[in-house]
């Protein structure tokens, strides 16, 4: 409930309060035991991080959610979901390097999420890391080679009724074609 109640807060930018929240989501999930819960509450904190445009930060979070995904073993709560998880981190490792400027990193990363999204065929997640592989590519001056993956991404997004992220489509599109020199 901390962690659902930090994502309400942070979209009324209530950063500091969303924050508090997180804090004690992790430690009750560490107190219990449970390192899916705490890595998620690590990864959240992260993404207000990126809300925040505190890049490395947010990479340290998601560096740390990773670790705590790695402790948990055959048999323990969250195991199923380990690959789903590190794909997810992958995509937010991704915008956070790519935040900081490491643009090649941040390709690799969002680009590892591209595949396992493709392979498992989760339409959302995989039109948002297309989306964010596409910003990076923009944000590299390579707005044709992003042009494809946006257009893929506004399908899937159209298909599953997602029309909210068509709009920030249409704005990443006319970055493509209208490429400052």
């Amino acid at each position: 409930m901390h962690v659902q109640l930090s994502l309400a807060l942070t979209e009324l930018q209530e950063y500091g309060e969303a924050e508090g929240q997180l804090v004690l989501a992790a430690d009750a999930e560490e107190k219990d035991g449970h390192l899916r819960g705490q890595a998620t509450a690590v990864e959240t904190l992260g993404l207000l991080r990126l809300r925040q445009w505190r890049y490395a930060e947010a990479l340290e979070c998601f560096d740390r959610a990773a670790g705590l995904l790695a402790g948990i073993g055959d048999g323990d709560s969250g195991r199923a979901d380990l690959p789903r998880a590190r794909a997810l981190l992958d995509r937010h490792r991704g915008r956070a390097l790519r935040g900081l400027g490491r643009f090649e990193s941040a390709g690799e990363a969002i680009a590892a999420a591209v595949a396992f999204f493709r392979g498992t065929g989760e339409a959302y997640n995989l039109a948002r890391a297309l989306t964010d592989l596409a910003q990076t590519r923009i944000e590299q001056r390579r707005g044709p080679d992003a042009l494809p993956l946006l257009d893929e991404a506004a399908v899937l997004l159209e298909r599953g009724g997602a029309t909210f992220h068509l709009v920030p489509i249409g704005v990443l599109r006319e970055l493509c074609v209208n490429e400052p020199e």
